[in-house]
C-alpha cells in the first residue's frame, strides 16, 4: 500500500512521514530539503521565479521516490511518501496564470503514481507559524512561509475534494511524536494498523 503524505509548507509532512515510516518498518520518501536539494531550487522558490523548472525538479524527485518504491511494495505492506501529483497541482498557484499551462503538463507527470491514499494535511496559521518558528531555518521568511501556506493550503483543501483517495485531516492540536496521535491520523486515513514491536521489561 502507497500512502501519500501531502500540505502546505511548515504543516508537519516530513515529520509525519518519518514517524509513520518509522511504526510500519516499511520505509519512507521524504521530498528533502535544503542540504538536499540543488541549492539554486530554494533561491528560485524564495524568488518565485521559474515555475516550470522548480515544479519539474519536484517531479522528478517525486517519480525518483516512487520508481524505486514499486521495488519495496507488497500486500502487507505500507509505504509512505512526501509529495504525489495534487502537490504539484497545488503549486500551480504560486505562480502568474501565464505559466499555469506549461505547469499543468509538468503535473501530469504524476499520473503514474497512483498511491492509494493521499493524506492531506492543512491547518490553522497559528500552528503554522509556531513550528517555522521552533526549526528556525535561516532562509525562510516566516511572513512569506505564512503567505505561502495560506495560498497552497486553500489549493490542497479545494483539490482534495475532487481526488477519491483523499483524506484530508485537520493538524491542529495533534503533535506527530505522540503515540495517540499518530494512532489517530492511521484511525482517520483508514490504513492498517501496523504491528507493534514486543517490549519485555525484564
Amino acid at each position: 500500500m502507497r500512502v501519500a503524505i501531502v500540505g502546505g509548507p511548515g504543516v508537519g509532512k516530513s515529520t509525519l512521514v518519518r514517524q509513520l515510516g518509522d511504526l510500519y518498518h516499511n520505509g519512507s520518501y521524504g521530498e528533502g530539503e535544503k542540504g538536499v536539494w540543488d541549492p539554486r531550487v530554494l533561491a528560485d522558490i524564495a524568488a518565485g521565479r521559474h515555475a516550470v523548472g522548480v515544479t519539474e525538479y519536484f517531479a522528478r524527485l517525486y517519480a525518483a521516490n516512487y520508481r524505486d518504491a514499486a521495488g519495496h511494495d507488497g500486500p502487507d505492506k505500507v509505504i509512505f511518501f512526501e509529495g504525489a501529483r495534487i502537490t504539484l497541482e497545488a503549486h500551480i498557484a504560486e505562480y502568474p496564470a501565464e505559466h499555469h499551462a506549461a505547469l499543468r503538463e509538468v503535473a501530469a507527470l504524476g499520473e503514474a503514481w497512483n498511491p492509494d491514499r493521499v493524506i492531506v494535511l492543512t491547518s490553522g496559521t497559528a500552528t503554522i507559524e509556531r513550528h517555522i518558528r521552533a526549526r528556525a531555518r535561516e532562509h525562510e521568511s516566516i511572513a512569506r512561509m505564512i503567505e505561502r501556506f495560506q495560498l497552497i493550503d486553500a489549493e490542497f483543501r479545494r483539490l482534495a475534494t475532487e481526488l477519491p483517495t483523499a483524506v484530508l485531516i485537520d493538524r491542529d492540536g495533534r503533535e506527530f511524536h505522540e503515540r495517540t496521535d499518530l494512532v489517530e491520523i492511521i484511525r482517520l486515513a483508514g490504513l492498517p494498523m501496523f504491528v507493534d514491536i514486543p517490549y519485555d521489561p525484564r
